[in-house]
């Protein structure tokens, strides 16, 4: 399985979007190695932007246009499918892994829906989360955002304790560039 490298991200960095992408490796890094260590043969990744972790992974992403791109590396099946909307159109277990980094609390209070598709389709799951920024206000893309804790987390995964959480810190002055939280969970 062939995860995204450092060369893949500085590439993101020389990109249109690179502010985005900037400050982002010290999570991806870590993701990339949960990946690793677990070595799953099938993943699905939600929302993945303009490049998905693993090479010719399937992705989920909303039919319609979406401001963060899509994947520009080799990716396998796209399911064009909201994903606070179930069924997903996914069969029982058909991936090792589920992977959504920073999409989560995108879901419209839809999370716990989403999450019990998660357990229904993956035998495992990575989800990461900006933890506790404070951007009530910021502007339009970050409400959402705003001081998202373990409690909330707990909430929209309902209360299934993760096997791994790792806490990474603010990477940059911007809001976007705060703190990460990251969870893996196996389902069986």
């Amino acid at each position: 399985m062939k995860t995204m490298t450092k060369s893949d991200y500085q590439e993101l960095l020389c990109g249109d979007m690179g502010d985005y992408y900037a400050g982002r490796w010290e999570y991806y890094n870590v993701v990339i190695n949960m990946i690793q260590r677990n070595n799953p043969k099938s993943v699905l990744e939600l929302g993945p932007g303009q490049h998905s972790l693993v090479q010719g992974c399937d992705i989920m992403v909303k039919p319609e246009t979406d401001d963060w791109g899509r994947p520009i590396n080799q990716v396998g099946q796209i399911y064009l499918h909201d994903a606070t909307e179930k069924p997903w159109p996914i069969a029982d277990k058909a991936y090792d892994l589920f992977i959504g980094l920073q999409v989560w609390e995108h879901l419209s209070n839809k999370q716990s829906r989403a999450f019990r598709e998660v357990m229904r389709i993956a035998k495992a799951a990575i989800l990461s989360f900006p933890y506790q920024w404070d951007c009530p206000k910021d502007n339009a893309n970050y409400p959402e955002h705003h001081q998202i804790d373990e409690a909330l987390i707990a909430d929209w995964t309902l209360n299934i304790k993760p096997e791994e959480v790792v806490k990474i810190q603010r990477t940059g002055e911007k809001v976007s560039k705060g703190p990460r939280i990251i969870y893996y969970w196996k389902f069986e």
